[in-house]
C-alpha cells in the first residue's frame, strides 16, 4: 500500500489560503477541501489491476504510477498579486524518485507551476517511479506545497 500526504508550507499563511482537492477521474484525497490531505494510491504493481482513478506506465526497467489533484488557492490582497507560483518538496529522502507535473521532487523546493490563478482549482498530476527491483512494502511519502504570490 502505498500513502501520500499533502500539507502547505506556512509562507503567507495569513494572506495566502491553500486547500487540497479531488478531480475527477482521480484518487479521491481525504481531507478534501483542506490544507492537509491524503492520497491512498493503494497497493500497486506493474501488471496486476490498480485502484480506480490510479494510472501506470510500464517501462523496460520500470513502472510509473500516476494521478492527479488539485490545488486551490485564494489571496485575500489579490490586487497586489495577480496568480501565484507554487513550489513542492519531499519532507524527506524517498528511495522511489517522485514527481509532479513532470519535475522531479527533492528535499529541495522546486517549482511545479507559475502564474498559477486564485479561486480556481488547478490539476497537477502526481508520480513515482518504481524500478522492478524495489522490494515489496508500504511506502508512505510527505509532499509539501508552497503557493507564493507573484
Amino acid at each position: 500500500m502505498l500513502g501520500f500526504v499533502f500539507f502547505p508550507a506556512p509562507v503567507f499563511a495569513l494572506l495566502i489560503t491553500l486547500t487540497f482537492q479531488s478531480i475527477p477521474g482521480s484518487v479521491t484525497l481525504t481531507g478534501a477541501g483542506t490544507n492537509s490531505a491524503t492520497l491512498n494510491f493503494g497497493n500497486v504493481s506493474a501488471f496486476e489491476p490498480l485502484n480506480t482513478g490510479v494510472g501506470r506506465t510500464v517501462g523496460a526497467s520500470s513502472y510509473t504510477i500516476s494521478t492527479s489533484f488539485g490545488v486551490r488557492t485564494t489571496h485575500l490582497l489579490s490586487l497586489l498579486s495577480p496568480n501565484y507560483t507554487l513550489q513542492a518538496r519531499l519532507q524527506s529522502a524517498q528511495p522511489l524518485t517522485w514527481k509532479v507535473d513532470g519535475v522531479t521532487m527533492s528535499t529541495t523546493a522546486a517549482t511545479i507551476g507559475t502564474s498559477q490563478p486564485y479561486a480556481t482549482t488547478v490539476p497537477h498530476t502526481l508520480a513515482f517511479v518504481v524500478p522492478f527491483t524495489q522490494s515489496a512494502g508500504a511506502i508512505t511519502t510527505v509532499l509539501e506545497v508552497t503557493a507564493i504570490a507573484n
